[in-house]
């Protein structure tokens, strides 16, 4: 792995905390699942996280990665702190009392937010490419024998290693597989909008079949699958509005307006808020953004979402 080297405003940080004896680490390495990684600016003492951030995260392309890695490390049982460069040049020393007096109070709140090491074990868990080129595919065929009462630890287990063996034996493959099984698993409601509901059932069911697979090392498997679907949050809405549903399974709903997306972004956090996902309007917005560059010819069904974006921008 090759890391970032830290910037010339960190580094005045890091040299103020240095002389007055407050212990960080600069840039260390944080996984947030078993293949993926974070590398914070600063981490003071064990539970405070300060990112120094430059004018480059007023992009609004940044936006939405630094709100999900925000989301993610606050899973893990880190505080976050974020600090501009600007107020580190301006006054570094104010900067500095801030850091203690945070880093002080993470004492008292570390019982309501329990501090979650994911250790990774050299060459373990990395995802192999043949896997990622077929995992859709083999979710889609496994998916297909699936009912009601095969959702257990024990059919996954006996069944998986048809599709290959690493199903089994790779805890970070079976929680990408999980995820995209439950793309492959929505319902809608009589209302014609997704049934969060039952989704939330499914990523519960989830999370208790791949620890039950994994025993002592799928302990962890909330977290990573937490902080795997914190990611793919805003680009799964995104694909209800563009497809109907995420690729793997399009035309599901019909979102046609503004009111319809935001009912449905509006039930996805009220169930999945309790598991630490969520995903705001902002990070959708942009997503749709992105989206509807690669439309070749626009076409009045997305005039809406069009609207949307000028409005938002007009503010």
């Amino acid at each position: 792995m090759k890391l970032p080297e830290p910037t010339r405003y960190e580094k005045i940080l890091g040299d103020r905390l240095r002389r007055r004896n407050v212990p960080f680490k600069s840039g260390p390495v944080i996984w947030f699942t078993r293949a993926d990684y974070y590398t914070p600016d600063l981490v003071v003492g064990k539970r405070l996280i300060v990112e120094v951030d430059g004018s480059i995260h007023d992009l609004e392309a940044r936006k939405t990665p630094d709100r999900i890695r925000h989301r993610a490390l606050e899973n893990l049982g880190y505080f976050v702190l974020r600090v501009r460069n600007e107020r580190v040049r301006r006054d570094v020393d104010a900067v500095v009392e801030e850091i203690i007096q945070r880093y002080y109070e993470t004492f008292d709140n570390e019982k309501a937010r329990p501090k979650i090491e994911i250790v990774k074990p050299d060459g373990y868990d990395s995802i192999p490419i043949y896997i990622r080129d077929n995992i859709s595919r083999w979710s889609v065929s496994f998916n297909q024998s699936l009912n009601e009462d095969s959702w257990t630890a024990n059919y996954f287990k006996q069944q998986l290693p048809e599709l290959d063996l690493i199903l089994v034996t790779n805890q970070s493959a079976l929680e990408r597989f999980m995820l995209l099984l439950l793309g492959l698993n929505l319902k809608t409601s009589d209302e014609g909008i997704l049934d969060f509901e039952y989704s939330e059932k499914m990523f519960g069911t989830s999370i208790r079949i791949v620890q039950e697979m994994f025993g002592e090392q799928g302990r962890m498997a909330g977290i990573h699958l937490k902080n795997m679907f914190n990611v793919s949050a805003p680009g799964f809405l995104k694909n209800l509005v563009f497809f109907g549903g995420p690729r793997i399974n399009q035309g599901i709903v019909s979102i046609t307006n503004l009111q319809a997306l935001k009912t449905h972004i509006d039930a996805f956090n009220l169930h999945f808020s309790k598991f630490g996902v969520t995903v705001e309007e902002a990070e959708v917005k942009s997503e749709c953004m992105h989206a509807l560059k690669k439309v070749m010819d626009p076409n009045s069904s997305f005039q809406w979402i069009i609207d949307w974006i000028k409005k938002s921008d007009n503010k």
